[in-house]
């Protein structure tokens, strides 16, 4: 059985209060702590083109530190932290091979930036109507009937029914590209 030596700095996880990752990532770099927060960028729905960023894991913060030194126990009162993640008695470690590989998936502000696509619609493809009288709606789509009206199968009083609906009413299908650890 091999000891752990924790003389050398590990990472850790912190568990920050809401929406204050990067004032909590802010501060403990003010105290020397190194710290990584990956951000992802979403495209924005209303504005195609324009990104929100938020964290990949909310309310949580990788810290490095030497578990040795004492100066770790200063963590939970920093400014925007909860407090360091446990299992039981022990702080939660995190290997160095998680924080490198996802390290591997950020650019150098460490973003990532899933490739957002628009595909057109496929035979029996499931979407929701957005606007109209079938507002609210779960329908499958069948096929295009000209360049701006769909034609979708939806159930409607407990029966199915085929119908035509505006191809805007039906809104447009984004396919996010997965993010796997």
């Amino acid at each position: 059985m091999t000891t752990k030596d924790y003389s050398k700095p590990q990472w850790f996880l912190i568990y920050t209060k809401p929406r204050q990752e990067e004032r909590a990532k802010e501060n403990l770099e003010n105290q020397g702590f190194e710290t990584f927060l990956p951000m992802i960028a979403y495209e924005k729905i209303k504005q195609p083109k324009l990104y929100s960023l938020k964290p990949l894991f909310p309310r949580y913060l990788f810290t490095k530190f030497n578990i040795e030194k004492n100066n770790w126990v200063h963590i939970k009162s920093t400014r925007g932290v909860s407090h360091v993640i446990t299992f039981g008695d022990k702080l939660t470690e995190v290997p160095d091979s998680v924080v490198d590989f996802l390290k591997t998936k950020v650019d150098d502000h460490n973003v990532i930036k899933l490739k957002v696509t628009r595909p057109v619609f496929q035979k029996g493809d499931k979407l929701v109507i957005k606007k109209g009288v079938f507002q609210g709606k779960e329908a499958k789509f069948l096929s295009m009937t000209g360049k701006e009206r769909v034609r979708v199968l939806l159930k409607l009083m407990n029966k199915l029914i085929i119908t035509e609906v505006p191809g805007h009413d039906v809104g447009r299908k984004a396919i996010i590209e997965t993010f796997q650890l």
